[in-house]
């Protein structure tokens, strides 16, 4: 059953537990397992499940994803593929703009497919920090190498471009460390179109591996169905309120997943009175995009997004490449039209990179009566702020030493640099706060798993406290930044938690 697009959020009444729609009878779908969401997390579960002969339904807000008619209008698919066409916000003092897919296969129809696995380091420190049971780096390495297998997570074996060539050059004269980057990837065309949804099917997201593959097994997939809210008898969900924003849907089933990503999986949770530590310690990646300008074209738009990333300052700091467009060059220039707009028809000289940093500070998910969208909050810790500004120096100083004539940052009203003493000069005081625009693609950990009840949303397996049989399984699990792309820990922990959850594993609490 596919139902209708669902459209933009709005605003509804409820009545017994219902919102007020059109048809006085709720249709009733039914299944043992239900899982919400189809992202990285929702298809690693669904691919478990569906080898075990389970009955599984599964629900998606987003529409599905037709190859045939995948637009090369950018903003077109961001408006089909992206939540609010990308116009999302995490609120603070300085905000930071967030993107997420919404559509079959979630997020990983808009990234870039770049895989890596978290550092052992930071594996153990999350384990000693929230009591993890069997959450070391052995024991996660067997779900990391099944996620590479599911994607074909490989090296690009062809030329990777320009784009790449200028960032290992930088590194190169810099002295610092690099690695070249895997992609979740099967005969990539090279169309740089990554984030708007890769038109080729090289770009090995759920739409075209987990979600095909489990759907032969018998999963059935319902997208343009948003669930609303989690109906609980005593310990146990027993359905799942649903809408296409036309009808109601009333999906029960025996065990439920909420996949619905870090933002929100702890906002169904709280929708349905569930809060015991859900939505709290939200983190994301902050990040502040630079363009380089070089004195001999390299047209980005015509080749795969810079391959590499400057691992020299990690795990706190990070620098890589984005997706260019001249959309997305359009949008830098506009950032401070008066000093850029000259650089217009430079464009085919043009490549876009990132600083980005693993914070200190964190967030959080709230739901506020009467409100259909979450709100999201994030604070930056001066820690933070002077990381952002280190690896935006060294960004600049990089893209220079790369033979870039300018270097434009992410900053309102800034005219750009065009040398690197300058460029050093301006960012040894500090960011201009108020004038900065940050950014992030990564968002995580606003449902920790461990067993210290009292640190935690979930166990140690990813099922949520005082709910018998409801679990988490999606990037809210990760319990802080990774510092790295995070699909595959997400792809990882969902393994993880669907095979314990099928096992029985429920360890002690603390």
């Amino acid at each position: 059953m596919i139902c209708k697009r669902v459209p933009k959020y709005y605003q509804h009444t409820e009545k017994n537990g219902l919102p007020a729609m059109n048809n006085v009878s709720p249709e009733t779908l039914e299944a043992e397992y239900v899982i919400i969401g189809s992202g990285a997390g929702g298809s690693a579960v669904a691919d478990v499940l569906t080898r075990a002969g389970k009955d599984v339904l599964m629900l998606e807000e987003g529409p599905a994803i037709d190859k045939k008619i995948i637009s090369t209008d950018a903003a077109e698919n961001m408006r089909r593929y992206w939540r609010d066409a990308g116009l999302t916000v995490a609120l603070g003092k300085n905000p930071i703009n967030y993107a997420e897919g919404r559509c079959v296969g979630g997020g990983t129809e808009i990234n870039s497919g770049i895989f890596q696995r978290c550092d052992d380091k930071i594996i153990e420190d999350w384990s000693k920090k929230y009591q993890l049971d069997h959450f070391s780096p052995s024991h996660l390495s067997t779900y990391y190498e099944r996620a590479e297998r599911a994607v074909n997570a490989s090296d690009t074996l062809a030329d990777a471009g320009p784009p790449t060539h200028r960032l290992i050059q930088g590194a190169e004269t810099m002295g610092w460390e690099y690695v070249r980057l895997k992609r979740a990837q099967r005969d990539c065309m090279g169309t740089n179109f990554c984030a708007f949804s890769c038109p080729t099917g090289g770009k090995q997201s759920m739409s075209v591996t987990l979600l095909p593959q489990s759907q032969q097994r018998g999963l059935r997939l319902h997208s343009g169905l948003k669930a609303l809210k989690l109906m609980r008898t005593g310990q146990k969900i027993s359905s799942v309120i649903a809408t296409n924003g036309v009808n109601n849907f009333i999906v029960k089933g025996k065990f439920f997943f909420a996949c619905a990503g870090a933002v929100h999986t702890p906002s169904l949770l709280l929708k349905s009175g569930i809060r015991h530590n859900i939505g709290r310690g939200l983190q994301l990646h902050p990040t502040l995009k630079v363009t380089g300008l070089f004195h001999q074209a390299i047209h980005a738009d015509q080749h795969r997004l810079p391959l590499a990333a400057i691992t020299h300052f990690m795990p706190e700091q990070r620098i890589g490449g984005s997706v260019f467009s001249p959309a997305t060059y359009g949008l830098a220039m506009s950032e401070s039209w008066s000093h850029r707009k000259h650089f217009l028809p430079e464009w085919g000289h043009a490549g876009s990179y990132y600083g980005m940093i693993k914070p200190e500070g964190c967030g959080r998910v709230v739901v506020l009566p009467g409100v259909a969208r979450p709100l999201v909050t994030y604070h930056l810790t001066a820690q933070d702020w002077e990381n952002l500004r280190q690896i935006t120096a060294r960004l600049c100083q990089l893209l220079f030493a790369a033979e870039a004539h300018t270097v434009l940052p992410s900053i309102h009203d800034h005219g750009g640099f065009d040398d690197a003493h300058t460029a050093r000069a301006f960012l040894d005081a500090s960011l201009p706060k108020k004038h900065v625009n940050l950014m992030s693609v990564h968002m995580f950990s606003s449902c920790k798993p461990g067993q210290n009840k009292a640190q935690t949303a979930t166990d140690s397996f990813g099922k949520v406290w005082d709910v018998d049989n409801l679990w988490v399984a999606d990037a809210s699990q990760i319990p802080g930044a990774p510092g790295v792309n995070p699909q595959a820990t997400i792809m990882a922990l969902a393994y993880r938690n669907a095979e314990s959850m099928l096992n029985g594993h429920h360890a002690k609490t603390f």
